[in-house]
């Protein structure tokens, strides 16, 4: 994606199907195609032409978290390199749940901002997550368009699915903090991001870029078209 301006400049799906067979199953759905139903197959034919990048949503885990500490730097909750602004023990307790870091086995311990971006820290997000609150979290979700589609025109492109504001409480929050318990698509995740790197603060509406030539083939390299 071209985060000036929004531009769609490549999208693929694997695994991929060919354009001039599309009722023959892939490599991957033949290897259980023959023990289907006639309605599951056809459900598996539908799910294999779908555009994964739209038409489907994810949680986006650690990604997310751009996201997270783009709010806090712009609501001045922090700064990239404040020395001991974060602390890791290898966990977190929120609430009754112990969340725990990747690195439980040798915890982080003190770190800025930036060093909690490059180490992937859940716990310090957790902590970020808390000072900046849901109700803040989430005005700027919607700043980001996360709560709509991006309006690509592609087809079956999905909406995100978020919790109430209301019924967010400390472990909701905690987990959305490193991009769990939300579901959005991919292409929805690269758009916020672009939106980053763009130093924007609303979401741009998302266009494909074609080019004639090559308009079929990026969707599917086994096309003659």
């Amino acid at each position: 994606m071209n985060p000036s301006n929004g531009d769609i400049l490549a999208m693929a799906c694997y695994p991929d199907y060919n354009l001039n067979t599309p009722y023959t199953p892939n490599s991957t759905l033949a290897q259980t195609y023959d023990s289907l139903s006639d309605e599951e197959k056809n459900e598996s034919l539908y799910k294999m032409w779908a555009n994964k990048s739209v038409a489907e949503t994810y949680e986006p885990g650690s990604t997310f978290k751009i996201i997270t500490a783009s709010v806090a730097l712009e609501e001045n909750i922090t700064t990239p390199d404040k020395p001991n602004d974060f602390y890791c023990k290898g966990y977190e307790v929120v609430a009754d749940r112990k969340i725990q870091c990747w690195r439980d086995y040798n915890p982080h311990g003190p770190q800025t901002l930036t060093n909690a971006l490059e180490n992937s820290c859940n716990p310090a997000f957790i902590q970020l997550g808390a000072r900046i609150g849901a109700p803040t979290l989430y005005k700027y979700y919607e700043a980001f368009g996360l709560f709509d589609s991006t309006n690509s025109t592609l087809y079956g492109e999905q909406k995100s699915i978020f919790q109430n504001l209301n019924n967010v409480g400390p472990v909701e929050l905690a987990t959305m903090s490193f991009g769990q318990r939300l579901n959005i698509t991919p292409l929805q995740m690269i758009t916020a991001i672009a939106c980053v790197a763009n130093d924007r603060s609303t979401n741009e509406t998302t266009n494909c870029k074609r080019n004639s030539k090559y308009r079929y083939w990026r969707y599917n390299r086994n096309s003659n078209y």
